[in-house]
């Protein structure tokens, strides 16, 4: 399946927000982890490039304000939506 790597992102989002210590940015975190869903799970067609960098640019900044645990999660995140922007069509 093509949205696998959305859905690893997806996990890997969600294990973040489960890493201790809280740090204020578990709301946000779970914003993204919703819209990976949606987008792995519901949305009828493929997210575009976009949507992706969109997805990318926020676990960024995220990761920025996350310890070390937690941004590592954030990390392997963006890695998995790296792999999911690979397989899609050249704009």
């Amino acid at each position: 399946m093509r949205r696998r790597p959305l859905l690893r992102a997806n996990r890997e989002v969600l294990c973040a927000i489960e890493t201790p210590p809280d740090s204020g940015i578990e709301e946000r975190l779970d914003d993204v982890a919703a819209r990976l869903w949606y987008l792995a799970e519901e949305h009828p067609h493929d997210p575009d490039t976009g949507q992706i960098a969109r997805l990318r640019y926020s676990l960024g900044q995220l990761a920025e304000q996350a310890h070390d645990r937690r941004a590592r999660r954030l990390r392997r995140a963006r890695e998995a939506l790296d792999e999911y922007r690979r397989l899609l069509e050249p704009v």
